[in-house]
C-alpha cells in the first residue's frame, strides 16, 4: 500500500500536461513493444517460409529427377549429368539454408532426408523421395501465416 501512496502522491504533484505526456509517453511504448513483437514474429515467420519454399523447390527438383530418369540406374545420359548437377545446386542451397536455424526437429529431418545423396542413382530411390516430402510438410507446418495476419480489421 505504501508503494502506492507515493504513485498517488507523485502523480497529485503533477499539472495535466505532464499526466497527459506521462500518459502518452507510457502508450508509445506499449504501441512500441507491440509492434516490434509483431515484426520479430513476422520476421521468424518468414525465414521459416523461405526455407520451406526452398525445400519445396529441391523436392520437385527431385521429383521431376525420378520421374525423367526412373529405370535408367546405371546409365548417365549428358542431359542426365545436367540435371544431376541442378539437382545438387538446389539441395545445397536447401542446406545452406537450413544450416543456419537453431536445432529443430524439422531441419533434422530435412537433413536427413537430403545428405544421403552420394550418385545420380541414389537419388533415384522412391523412399528418399517419401522422406523428403515429409520433410518439406514439417516445414510447412513451421511456416504456415498466423490466421491474425489474413483477418482484416473492420474500420468504421
Amino acid at each position: 500500500m505504501d508503494v502506492m501512496h507515493r504513485i498517488l502522491c507523485f502523480l497529485g504533484s503533477l499539472d495535466w500536461v505532464s499526466i497527459t505526456a506521462l500518459f502518452v509517453a507510457v502508450l508509445s511504448f506499449v504501441v512500441a513493444r507491440k509492434t516490434l513483437n509483431d515484426a520479430e514474429d513476422s520476421w521468424k515467420q518468414q525465414k521459416w517460409f523461405d526455407l520451406y519454399s526452398k525445400a519445396d523447390e529441391g523436392y520437385n527438383t527431385l521429383d521431376r529427377y525420378c520421374t525423367d530418369y526412373k529405370g535408367t540406374a546405371g546409365v548417365l545420359t549428358v542431359q542426365q549429368a545436367a540435371d544431376w548437377n541442378n539437382l545438387m545446386s538446389v539441395i545445397r542451397q536447401v542446406h545452406a539454408m537450413a544450416m543456419v536455424f537453431p536445432k529443430h526437429p524439422a531441419i533434422d529431418k530435412l537433413v536427413a532426408a537430403t545428405t544421403p545423396f552420394d550418385t545420380p542413382a541414389s537419388a533415384l530411390e522412391q523412399e528418399r523421395l517419401k522422406h523428403f516430402l515429409n520433410a518439406v510438410g514439417d516445414l510447412r507446418e513451421m511456416a504456415l501465416l498466423n490466421p491474425s495476419v489474413l483477418i482484416r480489421s473492420r474500420i468504421r
